[in-house]
């Protein structure tokens, strides 16, 4: 008994090579990091508004928005603090 299979057959032109693979997720990569810094921006500008709003002038960094990134999360809420308090 011969079994067949011609529907699977990939040509090489159809398969992705791994240096294409890697050029997409350098692609994706980029485009996340560009995602991430516009609502980093987009952040800043409602925190300063937020604050000028409730006459608060300090920015306070205490959240638990990023805790699920462990110890790492403490870190990152108080350089978004940072980033928001620092005049430009």
């Amino acid at each position: 008994m011969t079994l067949q299979i011609d529907s699977l057959a990939i040509s090489a032109d159809e398969a992705p090579t791994h240096d294409v693979q890697i050029d997409q997720l350098h692609e994706q990569v980029a485009t996340l990091d560009a995602d991430i810094l516009g609502a980093i921006e987009l952040r800043t500008q409602l925190v300063r508004r937020l604050a000028a709003a409730t006459s608060d002038a300090a920015i306070t960094a205490e959240s638990n928005t990023f805790e699920e990134l462990g110890s790492d999360g403490s870190t990152f809420a108080r350089m978004l603090a940072r980033i928001a308090s620092a005049t430009r």
